[in-house]
């Protein structure tokens, strides 16, 4: 598993979680790349079609995608600390996270026969609740 953190945020953003907890939580994969604020906001990939995208109204938080070559990659969005409480990020490390090292699980089981695209999880906060979108595109 590699952690790189492209981005120190300032005192008003946080990230949905942290280095620590992604450790203690997810599978310890030599293929898993994990990234902090490689950019300021989740933008859909370009070949995604947009036929094929989740309406979005809140914040993406975060993104894994499975690629056809079997590499992972995890990346964590800056947010708001005003958009998203501390009761927010408990539930993100509590709850998402498992979700996730189980999508993760569920993509890396898969036999080479059913890889036939590109698979992303998209968390979004709504101000609410962390909703969660599958994208398969090629």
């Amino acid at each position: 598993m590699k952690i790189t953190c492209y981005r120190n945020l300032n005192d008003t953003e946080k990230y949905a979680t942290s280095k620590k907890q992604l450790k203690y939580q997810l599978l310890n994969n030599n293929e898993l790349s994990i990234c902090f604020g490689l950019t300021r906001q989740f933008e859909f990939d370009r070949r995604c079609p947009n036929t094929n995208r989740p309406i979005i109204k809140g914040n993406v938080i975060a993104t894994a995608s499975y690629q056809r070559d079997r590499t992972i990659g995890i990346y964590f969005f800056p947010i708001s600390r005003n958009t998203y409480p501390e009761k927010a990020y408990e539930e993100f490390n509590n709850s998402v996270l498992p979700d996730i090292k189980k999508w993760i699980q569920d993509q890396i089981t898969k036999p080479d026969t059913a890889i036939l695209g590109i698979e992303e999880l998209i968390i979004e906060w709504n101000g609410e609740k962390h909703l969660h979108h599958n994208v398969r595109f090629l």
